[in-house]
């Protein structure tokens, strides 16, 4: 990564933790930036306020959905346009996932059309390619279609085409986003009761699981994020 890109990462973090604050009353402890061609990634630790911890202990998770989604929605709005000024082009769409017992989340903004693919040596792929169809397969349906979109020491994303079942859909559709909230929750909790099998594989350890889903598209981002 070139220095003023690093600078640029740098900026935007401190960006959109401001943002944060103002909006939540409280910044993040950590924000870090990453970026791979036309999506950046936006990796945040130590974000509950008072408000949702109150909520999480009622075991209120919808509540807390909502209103997080709700304020994340009006932050990205402001962050969008310094995004678009530091590497150009619209941002068209952004999708998050929050791991509320570990205190992290992910938010992944991009613009479309997308092309990014991380070459991998091929033999790796294709295990891990196994591997999540081995795992994923016992909780939701078989992607058409598998796609490593970045793949650091920090992080792997993989993009999964065509992952929503009849059902899900029509829930889609009809606007009930409960069952798919509770749905996603229970198909990350596969993954992350499987964790293990894919720190074997990738030889580090895995501080993170995220699904983010985009449910328009019919697809979804398993991300990885190791421990440093």
């Amino acid at each position: 990564m070139s220095k003023s890109t690093q600078e640029n990462l740098l900026y935007l973090s401190s960006t959109f933790s401001k943002l944060l604050k103002r909006r939540f009353g409280k910044g993040p402890e950590t924000c870090t930036m990453m970026s791979k061609g036309n999506r950046l990634y936006i990796y945040i630790r130590n974000f509950i306020t008072p408000a949702e911890e109150v909520l999480l202990k009622n075991n209120q998770l919808i509540l807390v959905h909502n209103f997080r989604s709700a304020v994340i929605n009006a932050v990205i709005n402001e962050f969008k346009p310094e995004v678009s000024k530091v590497f150009g082009g619209k941002i068209d769409h952004f999708f998050h996932d929050w791991n509320y017992d570990s205190n992290t989340g992910i938010i992944l903004l991009e613009n479309v059309p997308s092309t990014d693919e991380v070459k991998m040596e091929e033999d790796f792929e294709k295990t891990l390619f196994n591997l999540i169809d081995f795992v994923g397969t016992r909780y939701h349906k078989r992607p058409v279609g598998l796609k490593v979109v970045k793949f650091t020491q920090n992080i792997c994303a993989i993009e999964a085409r065509e992952v929503l079942l009849q059902l899900e859909s029509l829930a889609y559709e009809q606007g009930n986003l409960d069952l798919l909230l509770h749905q996603a929750r229970e198909i990350k909790s596969g993954y992350l009761k499987n964790k293990s099998l894919f720190e074997d594989l990738f030889n580090r350890v895995i501080e993170d699981i995220f699904i983010v889903w985009d449910y328009e598209k019919n697809r979804n981002y398993l991300i990885f994020v190791f421990f440093k």
